[in-house]
């Protein structure tokens, strides 16, 4: 009997062991790439909890804004952290470098840039946030969402119409209390749902269990996702604003030539050869095929592929400010393709409809 325990409590030691073993190793594997693509160990920056969108960092401030005093055009932005801008400088985000282009060509009609975008964001919680901005403030002229990426990639982790960014963690510490024993254990288990462990396994179900285009779950989340869509574009109309979803450009869902001497010099994107890429673009592409002949729906994915240096930082999706430049410009031009100013039509809140469908000249 003596033997049996002393077994027994070895077993444990050595389960107990290898299992912080294993964190270790996922904490270590996980903060060390966030330091080699972001250049810091975390993933982000400082957020606080928001009872509507669950996390929030708040407004990123945009430069090249008219003054306060100014009447003008309203637009706000949404996105994920390509939106927000992965840059330590206000100056070069998406929504500072449309201002500035905004500005300078129409003067006469001068907008107010808003730069809502959330690091970690998809359209899910876009829709939570732009709730909640609803309820506190009077609507834009304009609402952009500048989407794609994070969805296609929350997908792929999690393999569910309703993913986004810590989904597994926020589902299982709610539901784990009833549903199983564990969870009445409540410090074990939110440190169990909050490891490095499960986070090293989505990646790696990302990255290399792949997606089939034919997998009912992708079906169902594109029908989700254009629901999504196509709702608010009336919360939107309800409250006499404009919708337009922007769909953005991303280095492995391009599908027109790029010039050789760019892309030997993009070598270091990440991903090139492993179902990361298959399941992103999958997934990316699903969500293009179902939403393209929407009328808000503008087409950027192959947007950078004239590029004569590179634009992508090597996670393949953030961009540098050569490609927050030329997103920039090309929204300021398709602005003005799109949206007429109200002196030539008759539009209280200053703005006409979009050309449905349209794909941005290069």
């Amino acid at each position: 009997m003596k033997r049996i325990s002393r077994t027994l409590v070895i077993i444990l030691k050595w389960f107990i062991g290898g299992v912080i073993m294993l964190e270790v190793a996922s904490f270590l594997a996980i903060s060390l790439s966030n330091y080699w693509i972001y250049g810091q160990l975390r993933d982000g920056e400082r957020v606080n909890y928001d009872p509507y969108a669950l996390f929030l960092e708040g407004v990123r401030p945009t430069h090249n804004n008219p003054p306060a005093r100014e009447k003008g055009l309203t637009v706000w932005l949404f996105g994920g952290s390509t939106m927000r801008g992965a840059t330590d400088y206000d100056e070069r985000t998406i929504p500072s470098f449309l201002a500035q282009y905004w500005n300078r060509e129409e003067p006469r009609n001068p907008a107010v840039m808003v730069n809502h975008g959330e690091d970690g964001f998809n359209s899910l919680m876009e829709t939570k946030y732009l709730q909640k901005l609803l309820i506190d403030n009077p609507a834009p002229h304009l609402i952009i969402f500048f989407d794609g990426a994070n969805d296609s990639a929350y997908f792929a982790q999690h393999r569910t119409p309703d993913a986004h960014q810590g989904y597994d963690r926020v589902r299982g510490l709610i539901e784990d209390y009833h549903r199983s024993l564990f969870g009445l254990l409540k410090p074990l288990n939110a440190a169990m749902w909050s490891s490095f462990t499960l986070e090293i396994y989505d990646k790696i179900r990302q990255g290399v269990i792949r997606i089939d285009p034919g997998d009912p779950a992708l079906r169902q989340f594109a029908d989700s996702c254009e629901k999504r869509y196509d709702y608010l574009n009336k919360v939107a109309g309800g409250f006499g604003s404009k919708f337009l979803l922007v769909w953005q450009p991303c280095w492995w869902a391009e599908t027109e030539p790029v010039a050789q001497e760019v892309r030997k010099k993009e070598d270091l994107i990440l991903g090139k050869k492993s179902a990361l890429r298959h399941n992103f673009v999958v997934t990316y592409q699903a969500l293009v095929e179902r939403l393209e002949k929407k009328p808000y729906f503008i087409n950027y994915q192959n947007l950078l592929c004239s590029r004569t240096e590179p634009v992508y930082q090597p996670d393949g999706i953030h961009l540098l400010d050569a490609g927050r430049k030329t997103v920039a410009h090309h929204l300021s031009q398709t602005l003005k393709m799109g949206v007429l100013i109200a002196e030539n039509q008759d539009n209280s809140k200053g703005l006409a409809a979009l050309s449905p469908h349209q794909t941005p000249p290069r």
